[in-house]
C-alpha cells in the first residue's frame, strides 16, 4: 500500500467533517429543526432530548467526531503554514484558539448524553444545572473559536496561496460569530435570538471550512513530511 498523503486526509478532514457536524446539528433534537426549543428554555430542551434519547445521541456522537475531523484538518493546514511563508505566529495562534473552542464544543455535546437520559419530570429539573454547564462551554466555546478563526484567517489573507479576499472575509465572520456569542452571554432580553444569529454564521464557517479543505487536498506534502 502506497503511503496516504496527509494533506489529502486533511483536505478531506475539512471538507466532510464541518459538513457532519452541521447536519446533524440541524436533526439534533430541541435545536433547529426537531421539537425546536429556545436555548434560554432549559426544561423544554431536556425534555426534548429526553423525549428522543436515541436521536439525541446518535447525533451528539456524529457531531463530535464531525467536529474532531475539523481540529484534524486545521492542524495540518497550520503546519503546512508554519513550515514556509508568511502568516506563521497569528495562524498558530488562531489555530490553538480555535481548538480550544472546538474542544469545548465536543464536551458541550457530551454533556447532552447525561440529558438524554432525563425522562421523568424529577430527572428533568435534576439536570437543569448539568445543562446550564452545557451551555456555559458551548458560549466559551462560541467565543474562543470565533477570535481564534479571526486570527486563523487573518494570517491565511498574508500569504500568496491563499485567496485574499475570501481569508477577509472568513475573518469578519469569525468576528461576527465572537461578537453574537459575547453579546448574548452579556444580555439575557436577546440571547435567544444571538446565538440563533451565531448558529447560522456557522453555515457560512462550513463552507469556508470546505475551501480550505479543498485548497489543502490538492496541495503536495511538504517534503519534510515525505
Amino acid at each position: 500500500m502506497g503511503t496516504i498523503s496527509v494533506n489529502r486526509v486533511a483536505g478531506l478532514s475539512l471538507i466532510f467533517g464541518p459538513l457532519i457536524a452541521f447536519v446533524f446539528f440541524l436533526i439534533e433534537p430541541g435545536g433547529l429543526l426537531i421539537d425546536s426549543v429556545k436555548v434560554s428554555d432549559a426544561a423544554g430542551t431536556i425534555t426534548a432530548k429526553g423525549s428522543n434519547a436515541a436521536l439525541t445521541n446518535i447525533t451528539n456522537i456524529a457531531g463530535i467526531l464531525g467536529l474532531a475531523l475539523i481540529l484534524s484538518g486545521l492542524y495540518a493546514l497550520m503546519r503546512n503554514v508554519t513550515l514556509q511563508g508568511n502568516g506563521k505566529a497569528l495562524v498558530q495562534t488562531g489555530f490553538f484558539m480555535v481548538f480550544l473552542g472546538i474542544s469545548w464544543w465536543i464536551l458541550s455535546g457530551g454533556i447532552d448524553f447525561i440529558l438524554a437520559d432525563a425522562q421523568t419530570p424529577e430527572q428533568i429539573t435534576a439536570s437543569v444545572p448539568v445543562y446550564y454547564v452545557g451551555s456555559a462551554l458551548l458560549y466559551a466555546g462560541g467565543i474562543t473559536l470565533g477570535f481564534g478563526g479571526f486570527i486563523f484567517a487573518l494570517g491565511l489573507s498574508t500569504r500568496e496561496d491563499f485567496n485574499q479576499i475570501i481569508s477577509l472575509l472568513a475573518a469578519v465572520v469569525s468576528l461576527a460569530v465572537m461578537v453574537f456569542f459575547v453579546i448574548a452571554v452579556l444580555s439575557n432580553d436577546s440571547r435567544d435570538t444571538f446565538i440563533t444569529l451565531a448558529r447560522s454564521f456557522y453555515v457560512l464557517l462550513v463552507i469556508w471550512y470546505g475551501y480550505l479543505g479543498f485548497a489543502l487536498a490538492n496541495r503536495p506534502d511538504p517534503d519534510l513530511w515525505q
